[in-house]
């Protein structure tokens, strides 16, 4: 399976690093409004930049980075990629939206362990052909769909994990967005995050990022923040399941004593991102293929357990599920 970095991980498109330099410019000025004894704490943990598609290796970038801008790490017999940016030009969906232009067909280049999986678009009636450590640079996006792979299929199932690992170049239809919605998402989330764990003002910060946004000169015929943006709304910084804020347990209730068990003493630990009040990226409506919904309007910081709970559903279906499972235990008043 693929298991290392995303192809070309380290290679960006100029309006890539006007986008990522955007976002630098907004977590400085999230940090500016963070009590002195807590900035460094805040960039190590949150802030911090990395001018990569895949946030960098390690501790490359902060968690604002992770969650806003890149999509989630993904490992195994297929081309995604192990964390991207979520503008990135070529797409994997079932089925075609009015978001992403068809490719022509995929070819595969090379023999053995140089084999290469190529993209074939059509521009002014021409062909051009992306290479698997090239896609990045296409000039919109472009979706792969299942007919495109058909022919190959024989092929692929057997590659190894070396021709995974060098053609993981797409990324799923699923976690897919504009630039501007990871600009104002990563935006919402350092707000949230300086107001909640930093008690930072709520009205000062908002109105500062706010006015970056407003400024951007990456495309002026995008107008920020959009209609997406929550206005000035202190609800946005609780979490939007059980209404609690992200620095308290899950609904308030009491801690759980977790009961260890063995890992090996040579790997990192990962223990505190399971607990049930570890804070993880929420969408309140769950990401579909048919429509770009990771945006500033649907993502939010909630608890773990909140959010496992929600597994792939909507808030309001989750409720309805639970509103039914307290009626037949008969806990409800």
């Amino acid at each position: 399976m693929a298991t290392g970095r995303t192809i070309s991980a380290s290679f960006l498109t100029k309006k890539d690093e006007k986008i990522i330099f955007l976002c630098e410019k907004i977590s400085k000025i999230i940090i500016s409004f963070i009590p002195e004894d807590k900035k460094n704490d805040f960039i190590k943990g949150y802030g911090k930049i990395s001018y990569t598609r895949d946030g960098g290796m390690g501790v490359g970038s902060g968690k604002l980075q992770r969650d806003a801008i890149c999509t989630r790490g993904r490992q195994g017999k297929a081309p995604f990629s192990n964390r991207n940016l979520r503008w990135h030009p070529l797409i994997v969906s079932e089925n075609l939206f009015d978001y992403a232009r068809e490719i022509k067909r995929i070819e595969i280049k090379g023999k053995n362990d140089t084999q290469v999986l190529v993209f074939v678009v059509e521009e002014k009636g021409r062909e051009i052909k992306y290479p698997s450590d090239k896609v990045y640079e296409m000039p919109e996006k472009f979706v792969i769909l299942p007919k495109h792979w058909l022919p190959h299929i024989d092929k692929l199932k057997n590659w190894n994990d070396v021709l995974w690992t060098q053609n993981s170049c797409v990324i799923p239809s699923i976690e897919a967005c504009e630039w501007s919605d990871s600009v104002e998402t990563y935006s919402l989330l350092g707000i949230i995050l300086a107001v909640e764990f930093y008690k930072s003002n709520f009205d000062k910060v908002y109105s500062a990022v706010a006015n970056v946004l407003r400024k951007q000169t990456i495309d002026k015929n995008i107008k920020l923040p959009s209609e997406n943006f929550p206005k000035k709304d202190l609800d946005i910084l609780n979490c939007p399941m059980c209404k609690t804020s992200i620095l308290k347990n899950p609904a308030n209730l009491p801690d759980r004593t977790r009961i260890k068990t063995w890992q090996p003493s040579w790997r990192s630990g990962k223990r505190e991102e399971g607990e049930d009040s570890s804070i993880q990226i929420m969408h309140v409506k769950p990401l579909v293929e048919n429509e770009l919904k990771h945006n500033a309007g649907n993502v939010r910081y909630g608890h773990r357990w909140c959010n496992v709970s929600m597994t792939d559903h909507s808030l309001d279906e989750t409720l309805d599920f639970m509103e039914y499972i307290i009626k037949v235990h008969k806990k409800c008043q």
